[in-house]
């Protein structure tokens, strides 16, 4: 099992702090997260509940529409993708701010991560004739030594 972070020291009002003895005691959540540091991903089964998700789909769906395919092989030809989800959806706030997934940042970012802050969020859509997007890894992931 990777090592878990050490205690780090108290964060400024407001800012995000994870409780990671919540973290630690459901078992699928160890299990999570060794699966995030051993495979690069890892899956959450009902961490919210489905009427969040629901209501993120519908927030997004008009997006999607008027979203053109994308060009080139990297992204996929048959592929639909869009950022700014935070303002796009007003629920996407409580998928991002999702204790399990926050617990797992903390995890995989270790000791090279005094404070998350979050960079992107995007969606991606696939359509019929796209190539298979597998879970993976990305490259840059892994912090550097």
């Amino acid at each position: 099992m990777p090592p878990r972070p050490m205690p780090r020291a108290p964060r400024e009002e407001g800012a995000m702090m994870i409780n990671h003895a919540a973290l630690d005691a459901p078992a699928h959540r160890s299990a999570a997260a060794d699966a995030l540091m051993d495979r690069g991903y890892a899956i959450l089964r009902k961490a919210v509940p489905a009427s969040l998700i629901a209501s993120i789909a519908e927030d997004l769906g008009p997006r999607y529409e008027a979203t053109p395919f994308s060009e080139g092989g990297f992204y996929g030809e048959r592929t639909k993708r869009f950022g700014r989800l935070l303002i796009r959806s007003p629920h996407v706030a409580e998928l991002v701010m999702n204790r399990a997934v926050l617990g797992l940042a903390e995890v995989a970012l270790g000791n090279w991560c005094e404070r998350i802050q979050l960079n992107l969020t995007q969606a991606i859509e696939l359509h019929p004739g796209a190539l298979a997007q597998y879970p993976h890894r990305d490259q840059i992931w892994n912090p550097v030594d």
